[in-house]
């Protein structure tokens, strides 16, 4: 009971402004809504309009390499995706023939510069990528990212912004292996 008072007193003074009910039960389901929407708002925005022209599961990708786009994290957050996937990858220059890989993958992304809370440091983030998956040239689909209108997944990875278009271009590879750091920590120790 304590806890649950302290939380919404916790939550009041956080938030500015707070109704209670006199119901401790009523308060916490509350406090939790509360918490569990405001989770869900700092998640990535979901893919803007899709065209997936196949649904064919596809097997290994070469990534056109775009020099424009300044932000450490895309490509091997691209990577990190498409293995999830069950799709192989390897990078290739721009301008110079993908050989012995059908299906290419390009990629457009526009990244901003801000200092996150407490910082002083300024640091990239990325506010709207477009990928296009082609077989032979010609368009197999695509998918594009962009900001959330409050910025509420402003800091999240590219990876993590970019994990809705994969899943979007790739309906026929379903999700294979989670390689997230948490997982990757567990397996190495065997839980």
């Amino acid at each position: 009971m304590r806890t649950i008072i302290t939380a919404t007193l916790l939550v009041s003074s956080l938030a500015g402004c707070v109704v209670t009910s006199g119901n401790a039960l009523v308060d916490a389901v509350g406090l939790v809504g509360s918490a569990a929407s405001s989770v869900k708002a700092m998640t990535p925005n979901t893919t803007q309009n899709p065209i997936v022209y196949s649904k064919d599961p596809i097997r290994e990708v070469c990534i056109e390499w775009n020099g424009s786009v300044a932000l450490s994290d895309f490509v091997p957050g691209l990577q990190g995706e498409l293995q999830k996937h069950g799709v192989q990858s390897r990078v290739y220059d721009a301008g110079t023939q993908a050989l012995a890989c059908p299906v290419t993958l390009s990629y457009v992304g526009y990244v901003k510069w801000d200092t996150k809370v407490f910082t002083d440091a300024y640091t990239p983030y990325l506010t709207y990528a477009a990928l296009t998956l082609r077989r032979d040239g010609r368009v197999l689909g695509t998918a594009q990212y962009r900001l959330g209108s409050f910025g509420q997944d402003k800091w999240a990875s590219a990876g993590d912004k970019l994990a809705p278009l994969i899943d979007a271009l790739f309906p026929g590879n379903p999700i294979v292996a989670d390689n997230s750091p948490d997982n990757m920590r567990s397996a190495a120790n065997g839980f």
